[in-house]
């Protein structure tokens, strides 16, 4: 029934130490075997997801950065995406650090962070900025190219591209972000608030839907004959677009209330245990 299955990365496929585990890495390889497409489509950037789809074997197209880019695994190319232009870049950069926001701007193979405000917490803990570090973040920042820089100075010129800022901070920090954002006359801008605290800003039609359609337009197969898995709001468009929407159990309320299955937590081999009943391994 199903021809396609789409699988979120964090959360989801591999663990909270970010291993993907025998059973996971089995259940996709019999998928592969059988001739059904496993793509991968993640928040990570495209450096870092790469990693993951070489251990699972994989050569499908994965989707990168929510839906912005598209990696071909087999051609070893990018074949999308959707960058923001210098223009953009350099408005939003201007505007953001003009407000009290720790900012993250994600490239190719990057997430450049510029610390303004230590109580507001730093998701990647790095000890260099006076947080609690310890060897597992230290693998995490080398594997998933995290930098932290004292200026964005770089980005507001032409060069590297740029697909996607990310303001982090108090709700009417984020507010004022989005305030004057409205007033400039930028390209069209997608800007999405997640978690409360994290001010998402892109080019227009970002997201893991977009993500999931351009799949589907890839391999001519209808968003109902896909399978998704995904455990996090920005897995939550992609659910409800999917024929067979599948939530892990320590997801989000959001996302199990959408999903059409609530599979195991990531640390229970819930996707793999998910794939295996819906195309019967």
């Amino acid at each position: 029934m199903y021809k396609m299955a789409v699988l979120d990365i964090d959360g989801t496929i591999v663990t909270t130490y970010k291993q993907l585990t025998r059973r996971t890495k089995s259940a996709i390889g019999r998928l592969v075997q059988k001739g059904i497409p496993v793509c991968l489509c993640t928040g990570r950037n495209v450096a870092s997801t790469l990693p993951v789809a070489r251990k699972l074997g994989l050569k499908t197209p994965c989707m990168c950065v929510d839906g912005l880019v598209m990696h071909d695994l087999a051609e070893r190319k990018t074949i999308y995406e959707n960058v923001l232009t210098v223009e953009a870049t350099r408005a939003v950069l201007e505007i953001a650090e003009s407000r009290n926001v720790n900012i993250e701007v994600v490239t190719w193979g990057t997430y450049d962070w510029l610390i303004k405000d230590k109580s507001i917490g730093d998701i990647y803990s790095i000890g260099s900025y006076g947080f609690s570090a310890n060897l597992i973040f230290e693998a995490y920042k080398r594997m998933f190219g995290i930098r932290y820089v004292k200026s964005l100075d770089s980005f507001k010129e032409a060069g590297e591209k740029v697909y996607q800022v990310v303001a982090m901070g108090e709700p009417l920090e984020l507010e004022a972000i989005q305030e004057e954002l409205a007033k400039r006359s930028l390209p069209k801008l997608s800007v999405r608030l997640m978690w409360g605290n994290q001010l998402f800003i892109t080019g227009e039609n970002a997201g893991k839907y977009y993500g999931l359609k351009l799949l589907c337009d890839h391999y001519g197969i209808a968003l109902d004959e896909v399978v998704a898995v995904g455990d996090d709001l920005n897995d939550l468009d992609m659910i409800q677009a999917a024929g067979f929407g599948v939530a892990m159990e320590n997801g989000n309320p959001q996302v199990k209330a959408a999903a059409g299955m609530i599979t195991k937590p990531n640390s229970e081999d819930g996707a793999a245990l998910a794939l295996e009943k819906l195309f019967c391994l």
